[in-house]
Protein backbone atom coordinates (compact mmCIF):
# COMPACT_ATOMS: atom_id res chain seq x y z
CA UNK A 1 0.00 0.00 0.00
CA UNK A 2 1.24 3.51 -0.88
CA UNK A 3 0.38 7.39 -0.30
CA UNK A 4 -0.72 9.18 -3.81
CA UNK A 5 -2.16 12.63 -3.21
CA UNK A 6 -2.17 15.77 -1.85
CA UNK A 7 1.46 17.26 -0.37
CA UNK A 8 2.51 15.82 3.01
CA UNK A 9 5.44 15.68 4.93
CA UNK A 10 7.53 12.53 3.85
CA UNK A 11 6.99 10.89 7.73
CA UNK A 12 3.77 11.30 7.71
CA UNK A 13 3.00 9.63 4.14
CA UNK A 14 5.33 6.93 5.39
CA UNK A 15 2.98 6.30 8.67
CA UNK A 16 0.07 6.53 6.61
CA UNK A 17 1.14 3.99 4.12
CA UNK A 18 2.58 1.54 6.85
CA UNK A 19 -1.15 0.98 9.09
CA UNK A 20 -2.52 0.49 5.04
CA UNK A 21 0.26 -2.08 4.54
CA UNK A 22 -0.20 -3.07 8.09
CA UNK A 23 -3.98 -3.13 8.52
CA UNK A 24 -6.17 -2.40 5.55
CA UNK A 25 -4.74 -4.00 3.16
CA UNK A 26 -7.68 -5.61 1.23
CA UNK A 27 -5.56 -8.84 -0.20
CA UNK A 28 -4.24 -9.84 3.15
CA UNK A 29 -5.56 -10.55 6.87
CA UNK A 30 -4.08 -8.12 9.47
CA UNK A 31 -0.21 -8.91 10.53
CA UNK A 32 -0.19 -9.99 14.05
CA UNK A 33 2.74 -9.43 16.67
CA UNK A 34 3.97 -12.70 15.80
CA UNK A 35 4.92 -12.20 12.32
CA UNK A 36 6.17 -8.98 12.96
CA UNK A 37 10.27 -10.95 13.07
CA UNK A 38 9.92 -12.48 9.68
CA UNK A 39 8.34 -9.64 7.67
CA UNK A 40 10.54 -7.08 5.40
CA UNK A 41 10.07 -3.61 5.19
CA UNK A 42 10.65 -2.13 1.58
CA UNK A 43 9.50 2.02 0.86
CA UNK A 44 9.73 3.21 -2.44
CA UNK A 45 9.85 7.07 -3.12
CA UNK A 46 8.28 7.81 -6.30
CA UNK A 47 8.93 10.53 -8.78
CA UNK A 48 8.03 12.00 -12.17
CA UNK A 49 4.43 11.17 -12.69
CA UNK A 50 3.62 11.64 -16.43
CA UNK A 51 1.08 10.59 -18.76
CA UNK A 52 1.73 8.12 -21.75
CA UNK A 53 0.62 10.22 -24.77
CA UNK A 54 1.14 7.84 -27.71
CA UNK A 55 -2.34 5.50 -28.41
CA UNK A 56 -2.57 1.55 -28.77
CA UNK A 57 0.15 -0.58 -28.92
CA UNK A 58 2.92 2.66 -29.11
CA UNK A 59 2.01 3.09 -25.54
CA UNK A 60 4.91 -0.03 -24.88
CA UNK A 61 7.74 2.11 -26.18
CA UNK A 62 6.80 4.48 -23.33
CA UNK A 63 7.89 1.97 -20.42
CA UNK A 64 11.43 1.49 -19.75
CA UNK A 65 12.10 -1.52 -18.12
CA UNK A 66 14.20 -0.96 -15.03
CA UNK A 67 13.00 2.67 -14.45
CA UNK A 68 9.82 3.26 -15.08
CA UNK A 69 6.78 1.91 -13.10
CA UNK A 70 3.25 2.24 -14.18
CA UNK A 71 -0.55 3.84 -13.21
CA UNK A 72 -3.47 3.11 -15.31
CA UNK A 73 -7.01 4.53 -14.53
CA UNK A 74 -10.22 4.39 -16.20
CA UNK A 75 -13.90 4.36 -15.19
CA UNK A 76 -13.90 0.51 -14.00
CA UNK A 77 -10.75 0.47 -12.13
CA UNK A 78 -7.21 1.84 -11.27
CA UNK A 79 -3.65 0.08 -10.03
CA UNK A 80 -0.60 0.61 -9.76
CA UNK A 81 3.12 -1.37 -9.92
CA UNK A 82 6.50 0.06 -9.13
CA UNK A 83 9.23 -0.29 -10.83
CA UNK A 84 11.09 -3.23 -9.41
CA UNK A 85 7.91 -5.91 -10.25
CA UNK A 86 8.84 -6.04 -14.24
CA UNK A 87 12.24 -6.32 -13.40
CA UNK A 88 11.45 -9.12 -10.40
CA UNK A 89 8.90 -11.06 -12.93
CA UNK A 90 10.89 -10.29 -16.33
CA UNK A 91 8.04 -8.69 -17.70
CA UNK A 92 8.21 -7.12 -20.96
CA UNK A 93 6.67 -3.65 -21.37
CA UNK A 94 3.63 -5.16 -22.83
CA UNK A 95 3.98 -8.18 -20.23
CA UNK A 96 4.24 -5.30 -17.53
CA UNK A 97 1.35 -3.20 -18.97
CA UNK A 98 -1.38 -6.43 -18.66
CA UNK A 99 -0.21 -6.98 -15.48
CA UNK A 100 -1.18 -3.53 -13.72
CA UNK A 101 -4.26 -3.74 -16.08
CA UNK A 102 -4.90 -7.31 -13.90
CA UNK A 103 -3.93 -5.47 -10.58
CA UNK A 104 -6.83 -2.67 -11.56
CA UNK A 105 -9.11 -5.38 -12.13
CA UNK A 106 -9.33 -4.70 -16.04
CA UNK A 107 -8.81 -7.09 -19.11
CA UNK A 108 -5.47 -7.41 -19.70
CA UNK A 109 -4.91 -5.35 -22.88
CA UNK A 110 -7.08 -2.72 -21.19
CA UNK A 111 -4.21 -0.30 -21.56
CA UNK A 112 -4.28 -0.45 -25.31
CA UNK A 113 -7.86 1.49 -25.20
CA UNK A 114 -8.14 4.98 -25.66
CA UNK A 115 -10.28 6.21 -23.10
CA UNK A 116 -7.82 4.30 -20.37
CA UNK A 117 -5.47 6.91 -19.01
CA UNK A 118 -1.54 5.45 -17.90
CA UNK A 119 0.94 7.01 -16.41
CA UNK A 120 4.31 6.23 -16.11
CA UNK A 121 6.67 6.77 -13.15
CA UNK A 122 10.20 6.51 -11.85
CA UNK A 123 10.98 5.59 -7.90
CA UNK A 124 13.93 3.94 -5.99
CA UNK A 125 13.66 2.08 -2.99
CA UNK A 126 15.58 0.47 0.50
CA UNK A 127 14.52 -2.40 2.09
CA UNK A 128 15.62 -4.23 5.18
CA UNK A 129 14.25 -7.33 7.57
CA UNK A 130 11.63 -5.14 9.69
CA UNK A 131 13.29 -6.82 12.99
CA UNK A 132 16.49 -4.18 12.21
CA UNK A 133 14.02 -1.77 13.46
CA UNK A 134 12.80 -3.62 16.58
CA UNK A 135 14.79 -2.03 19.52
CA UNK A 136 14.65 -4.51 22.22
CA UNK A 137 15.34 -7.63 22.01
CA UNK A 138 13.12 -9.92 24.31
CA UNK A 139 14.08 -12.64 26.38
CA UNK A 140 13.55 -16.34 24.69
CA UNK A 141 15.03 -19.25 27.02
CA UNK A 142 14.13 -17.55 30.37
CA UNK A 143 12.46 -20.91 32.19
CA UNK A 144 14.60 -23.07 30.19
CA UNK A 145 18.61 -21.96 30.52
CA UNK A 146 17.81 -19.97 33.81
CA UNK A 147 15.08 -18.69 35.98
CA UNK A 148 11.79 -17.42 34.02
CA UNK A 149 10.81 -14.84 36.74
CA UNK A 150 12.88 -11.98 38.38
CA UNK A 151 12.86 -13.21 42.24
CA UNK A 152 14.36 -16.56 41.31
CA UNK A 153 16.82 -14.87 39.26
CA UNK A 154 17.51 -12.36 42.08
CA UNK A 155 17.71 -15.05 44.69
CA UNK A 156 20.31 -16.61 42.89
CA UNK A 157 22.26 -13.65 41.64
CA UNK A 158 22.07 -12.94 45.77
CA UNK A 159 23.54 -16.40 46.53
CA UNK A 160 26.63 -16.40 44.11
CA UNK A 161 27.50 -12.63 45.20
CA UNK A 162 27.27 -13.51 48.53
CA UNK A 163 30.06 -15.96 47.93
CA UNK A 164 32.22 -13.82 45.86
CA UNK A 165 35.64 -13.05 47.61
CA UNK A 166 37.15 -11.18 44.97
CA UNK A 167 37.24 -7.27 44.21
CA UNK A 168 36.65 -6.20 40.62
CA UNK A 169 40.06 -5.17 38.53
CA UNK A 170 39.82 -4.21 35.19
CA UNK A 171 40.52 -7.18 33.03
CA UNK A 172 40.46 -6.57 29.19
CA UNK A 173 38.71 -9.49 28.32
CA UNK A 174 37.22 -12.81 29.61
CA UNK A 175 36.33 -16.21 28.37
CA UNK A 176 33.00 -16.83 30.46
CA UNK A 177 30.63 -20.57 29.89
CA UNK A 178 26.99 -20.13 28.67
CA UNK A 179 25.04 -23.46 30.05
CA UNK A 180 21.89 -23.64 31.86
CA UNK A 181 22.88 -22.06 35.65
CA UNK A 182 22.17 -25.15 37.23
CA UNK A 183 25.41 -26.56 35.47
CA UNK A 184 27.58 -23.22 34.41
CA UNK A 185 25.87 -20.49 36.20
CA UNK A 186 28.01 -19.62 39.54
CA UNK A 187 31.32 -20.02 37.58
CA UNK A 188 30.10 -17.43 34.79
CA UNK A 189 29.39 -15.07 37.81
CA UNK A 190 32.42 -15.91 39.67
CA UNK A 191 34.12 -15.02 36.67
CA UNK A 192 32.13 -12.10 35.83
CA UNK A 193 32.06 -10.59 39.55
CA UNK A 194 35.65 -9.83 38.97
CA UNK A 195 35.69 -7.55 36.68
CA UNK A 196 35.29 -3.80 36.66
CA UNK A 197 33.16 -3.18 33.75
CA UNK A 198 33.94 -0.41 31.34
CA UNK A 199 31.17 1.16 29.67
CA UNK A 200 30.92 -0.38 27.12
CA UNK A 201 31.21 -4.89 26.82
CA UNK A 202 31.84 -6.39 23.56
CA UNK A 203 30.36 -10.31 23.44
CA UNK A 204 31.30 -12.45 21.28
CA UNK A 205 29.54 -16.01 20.87
CA UNK A 206 28.57 -18.85 18.58
CA UNK A 207 26.22 -18.61 16.02
CA UNK A 208 24.09 -21.94 17.48
CA UNK A 209 21.11 -21.25 15.31
CA UNK A 210 22.64 -21.22 11.86
CA UNK A 211 19.78 -18.50 11.40
CA UNK A 212 20.86 -15.60 9.18
CA UNK A 213 24.63 -14.31 8.61
CA UNK A 214 27.54 -16.02 9.21
CA UNK A 215 28.82 -13.33 11.33
CA UNK A 216 26.10 -10.43 12.67
CA UNK A 217 26.20 -7.74 15.41
CA UNK A 218 22.73 -7.07 17.40
CA UNK A 219 21.54 -3.49 15.69
CA UNK A 220 18.83 -2.81 18.31
CA UNK A 221 19.02 -0.34 21.41
CA UNK A 222 18.09 -2.40 24.50
CA UNK A 223 18.22 -6.39 25.50
CA UNK A 224 15.22 -7.46 28.05
CA UNK A 225 15.85 -10.07 30.68
CA UNK A 226 12.73 -10.61 33.40
CA UNK A 227 12.98 -8.05 35.78
CA UNK A 228 15.85 -5.96 34.05
CA UNK A 229 16.81 -4.32 30.96
CA UNK A 230 20.49 -3.94 29.84
CA UNK A 231 21.17 -1.28 26.98
CA UNK A 232 23.03 -1.72 23.93
CA UNK A 233 24.98 0.39 21.62
CA UNK A 234 23.13 0.87 17.97
CA UNK A 235 26.32 3.67 17.05
CA UNK A 236 28.90 1.11 18.28
CA UNK A 237 27.71 -1.72 16.51
CA UNK A 238 26.90 0.18 13.26
CA UNK A 239 30.46 1.14 13.47
CA UNK A 240 31.85 -2.45 13.78
CA UNK A 241 29.70 -3.31 10.68
CA UNK A 242 31.04 -0.61 8.97
CA UNK A 243 34.65 -1.51 9.64
CA UNK A 244 34.95 -5.46 10.00
CA UNK A 245 34.79 -6.81 6.50
CA UNK A 246 32.01 -9.60 5.79
CA UNK A 247 30.21 -8.28 9.63
CA UNK A 248 26.06 -7.20 9.25
CA UNK A 249 23.77 -5.64 10.91
CA UNK A 250 21.26 -8.16 11.45
CA UNK A 251 19.61 -8.87 14.71
CA UNK A 252 18.09 -12.90 13.02
CA UNK A 253 21.06 -14.88 14.49
CA UNK A 254 20.47 -13.65 18.04
CA UNK A 255 16.78 -14.00 18.03
CA UNK A 256 16.82 -17.34 19.35
CA UNK A 257 20.74 -17.77 20.49
CA UNK A 258 21.18 -18.42 24.65
CA UNK A 259 24.86 -17.59 24.41
CA UNK A 260 24.46 -14.19 25.61
CA UNK A 261 21.13 -14.21 27.09
CA UNK A 262 21.76 -16.20 29.74
CA UNK A 263 24.61 -13.88 30.88
CA UNK A 264 22.61 -10.61 30.92
CA UNK A 265 21.06 -10.80 34.03
CA UNK A 266 24.65 -11.29 35.99
CA UNK A 267 25.65 -8.33 33.67
CA UNK A 268 22.64 -6.15 34.80
CA UNK A 269 23.74 -6.84 38.47
CA UNK A 270 27.30 -6.34 38.07
CA UNK A 271 27.22 -3.78 35.36
CA UNK A 272 23.86 -2.22 34.86
CA UNK A 273 26.41 0.92 33.57
CA UNK A 274 28.05 -0.72 30.74
CA UNK A 275 25.90 -1.33 27.15
CA UNK A 276 26.22 -4.53 25.65
CA UNK A 277 26.98 -4.84 22.03
CA UNK A 278 26.58 -8.59 21.02
CA UNK A 279 28.51 -10.47 18.10
CA UNK A 280 27.16 -14.50 16.78
CA UNK A 281 30.24 -16.00 15.02
CA UNK A 282 30.03 -19.15 12.62
CA UNK A 283 31.99 -21.58 11.33
CA UNK A 284 35.39 -19.73 9.78
CA UNK A 285 38.46 -20.16 8.36
CA UNK A 286 41.81 -19.56 10.40
CA UNK A 287 42.34 -16.82 8.12
CA UNK A 288 39.47 -14.79 8.22
CA UNK A 289 39.31 -14.89 11.97
CA UNK A 290 42.69 -13.40 11.85
CA UNK A 291 41.36 -10.75 9.80
CA UNK A 292 38.17 -10.36 12.03
CA UNK A 293 40.10 -9.95 15.44
CA UNK A 294 42.61 -7.73 13.47
CA UNK A 295 39.68 -5.01 12.59
CA UNK A 296 37.96 -5.58 15.43
CA UNK A 297 41.46 -4.26 17.18
CA UNK A 298 41.38 -1.11 15.09
CA UNK A 299 37.91 -0.32 15.73
CA UNK A 300 38.48 -0.79 19.47
CA UNK A 301 41.93 1.16 19.58
CA UNK A 302 40.24 4.19 18.43
CA UNK A 303 37.49 4.49 21.21
CA UNK A 304 38.10 6.66 23.82
CA UNK A 305 37.71 4.27 26.24
CA UNK A 306 38.69 0.32 25.06
CA UNK A 307 35.52 -1.45 26.14
CA UNK A 308 35.70 -5.24 27.47
CA UNK A 309 36.02 -7.59 25.52
CA UNK A 310 33.80 -11.52 26.45
CA UNK A 311 33.72 -14.59 25.07
CA UNK A 312 30.82 -16.71 25.53
CA UNK A 313 32.16 -20.21 24.91
CA UNK A 314 31.79 -23.41 26.35
CA UNK A 315 34.81 -26.27 25.83
CA UNK A 316 34.16 -29.59 24.82
CA UNK A 317 31.08 -31.52 24.72
CA UNK A 318 29.47 -35.01 24.74
CA UNK A 319 32.35 -36.98 26.41
CA UNK A 320 33.33 -38.53 29.34
CA UNK A 321 34.31 -36.78 32.48
CA UNK A 322 37.98 -37.71 32.04
CA UNK A 323 38.01 -37.18 28.27
CA UNK A 324 36.06 -34.40 28.58
CA UNK A 325 38.53 -32.88 30.61
CA UNK A 326 41.80 -33.86 28.86
CA UNK A 327 40.27 -31.98 25.65
CA UNK A 328 39.72 -29.03 27.60
CA UNK A 329 42.79 -28.78 28.80
CA UNK A 330 44.23 -29.00 25.29
CA UNK A 331 42.23 -25.93 24.41
CA UNK A 332 43.23 -24.12 27.65
CA UNK A 333 46.73 -24.49 27.15
CA UNK A 334 46.30 -22.19 24.04
CA UNK A 335 43.49 -19.58 25.69
CA UNK A 336 46.41 -19.34 28.85
CA UNK A 337 48.78 -18.35 26.08
CA UNK A 338 46.21 -16.26 24.12
CA UNK A 339 47.46 -18.27 20.89
CA UNK A 340 45.05 -17.65 18.84
CA UNK A 341 46.42 -19.62 15.86
CA UNK A 342 47.58 -22.45 18.29
CA UNK A 343 43.72 -22.33 19.71
CA UNK A 344 42.44 -22.98 16.12
CA UNK A 345 44.83 -25.97 15.61
CA UNK A 346 44.60 -27.64 18.59
CA UNK A 347 40.45 -27.22 18.05
CA UNK A 348 40.86 -28.88 14.74
CA UNK A 349 43.03 -31.38 15.22
CA UNK A 350 41.98 -33.07 18.63
CA UNK A 351 38.01 -32.67 17.33
CA UNK A 352 37.82 -30.40 20.25
CA UNK A 353 34.03 -29.18 19.88
CA UNK A 354 34.32 -25.84 21.67
CA UNK A 355 31.61 -24.26 20.48
CA UNK A 356 32.56 -20.56 20.77
CA UNK A 357 36.58 -21.25 19.09
CA UNK A 358 35.97 -19.00 16.35
CA UNK A 359 34.69 -15.99 18.67
CA UNK A 360 37.61 -16.58 21.11
CA UNK A 361 40.07 -16.90 17.83
CA UNK A 362 38.84 -13.61 17.17
CA UNK A 363 39.58 -12.10 20.75
CA UNK A 364 42.50 -13.45 21.27
CA UNK A 365 43.98 -11.98 18.18
CA UNK A 366 42.46 -8.70 18.77
CA UNK A 367 44.04 -9.12 22.19
CA UNK A 368 47.25 -9.70 20.51
CA UNK A 369 46.59 -6.73 18.15
CA UNK A 370 45.60 -4.05 20.90
CA UNK A 371 48.99 -5.46 23.57
CA UNK A 372 51.74 -5.49 20.83
CA UNK A 373 50.70 -1.40 20.61
CA UNK A 374 49.98 -0.38 24.02
CA UNK A 375 53.66 -2.58 25.18
CA UNK A 376 53.17 0.18 28.53
CA UNK A 377 49.63 -0.70 29.48
CA UNK A 378 48.99 -1.56 32.93
CA UNK A 379 47.28 -5.05 34.30
CA UNK A 380 45.42 -5.76 36.81
CA UNK A 381 46.65 -5.69 40.19
CA UNK A 382 45.68 -9.42 40.57
CA UNK A 383 48.19 -10.68 38.32
CA UNK A 384 51.17 -9.69 40.49
CA UNK A 385 50.11 -11.32 44.19
CA UNK A 386 46.52 -13.35 42.45
CA UNK A 387 43.18 -12.22 42.87
CA UNK A 388 42.66 -8.91 44.97
CA UNK A 389 41.48 -9.43 48.15
CA UNK A 390 42.76 -13.07 48.19
CA UNK A 391 45.01 -14.52 50.51
CA UNK A 392 48.01 -15.84 49.68
CA UNK A 393 47.85 -19.50 50.45
CA UNK A 394 44.39 -19.26 48.58
CA UNK A 395 45.78 -17.61 45.24
CA UNK A 396 48.39 -20.03 44.97
CA UNK A 397 45.53 -23.58 45.54
CA UNK A 398 43.22 -21.95 43.05
CA UNK A 399 44.42 -19.56 40.91
CA UNK A 400 46.45 -21.61 37.94
CA UNK A 401 47.26 -18.50 35.71
CA UNK A 402 49.74 -18.05 32.29
CA UNK A 403 52.20 -15.28 31.58
CA UNK A 404 52.39 -15.59 27.79
CA UNK A 405 56.01 -13.74 25.90
CA UNK A 406 53.31 -12.49 23.87
CA UNK A 407 52.39 -9.70 26.22
CA UNK A 408 49.15 -11.11 27.97
CA UNK A 409 48.63 -12.77 31.18
CA UNK A 410 45.81 -15.20 31.63
CA UNK A 411 44.01 -16.04 35.28
CA UNK A 412 41.70 -19.27 35.14
CA UNK A 413 39.39 -18.65 37.94
CA UNK A 414 37.70 -22.21 37.52
CA UNK A 415 36.93 -25.10 35.39
CA UNK A 416 34.56 -27.94 35.96
CA UNK A 417 31.91 -30.18 33.70
CA UNK A 418 28.28 -30.85 33.88
CA UNK A 419 28.97 -34.07 34.86
CA UNK A 420 30.01 -31.97 38.99
CA UNK A 421 25.55 -30.73 38.58
CA UNK A 422 24.36 -33.59 36.76
CA UNK A 423 25.94 -36.25 37.96
CA UNK A 424 26.15 -37.99 34.70
CA UNK A 425 29.79 -38.70 34.47
CA UNK A 426 29.39 -40.70 30.99
CA UNK A 427 28.17 -37.35 28.55
CA UNK A 428 29.53 -34.40 29.78
CA UNK A 429 30.18 -30.64 28.11
CA UNK A 430 33.73 -28.83 30.07
CA UNK A 431 33.17 -25.16 31.01
CA UNK A 432 35.92 -22.80 32.22
CA UNK A 433 35.98 -19.35 33.21
CA UNK A 434 39.14 -17.40 32.17
CA UNK A 435 40.25 -13.62 32.66
CA UNK A 436 43.11 -11.69 30.21
CA UNK A 437 45.27 -8.54 31.04
CA UNK A 438 48.57 -7.42 29.89
CA UNK A 439 51.30 -9.57 31.45
CA UNK A 440 53.20 -7.76 34.24
CA UNK A 441 56.90 -6.17 33.21
CA UNK A 442 60.01 -7.30 34.53
CA UNK A 443 60.02 -4.41 37.51
CA UNK A 444 56.23 -5.51 39.08
CA UNK A 445 56.97 -9.36 38.67
CA UNK A 446 58.56 -9.81 42.19
CA UNK A 447 55.76 -11.48 43.93
CA UNK A 448 53.76 -13.92 41.75
CA UNK A 449 53.76 -17.54 43.32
Amino acid sequence: CGYLGESLELAHALDHAAVRAACDDPRFPPISRDELHQLRIEVWVLWGFRPVPQRGPARAAAVEIGRHGVQISSARGRGLLLPGVAVEHGFDAAGFLDAVCHKAGLPARAWLDDDTKLFVFEGRSAAAALSRFIATRTPVWAGRFYPGDRRAIEAALDRWQAAATFRPASWIAAVVPHAGWPYSGRLAFETLAQIDFPPQTIICCPRHTGVGPRWAVWPGAQWEVPGATIAADPMLAARLAAEIDGLMLDDAPHREEHAIEVLLPMIARLAPHTRVVGITVGISGLEELIRFGDQLAEVVAALPQRPLLLVSSDLHHRASDAETRRLDELALKELEAADPQGLYRAVIEHGITMCGAPAAVIVLEALQRLVRSEPSAEFPPGLQNGPAGAAPDETASRVPRSRPEGGIACRRVGHTTSAEASGDWSNCVGYAGLLFGPAPSAKTETSHP
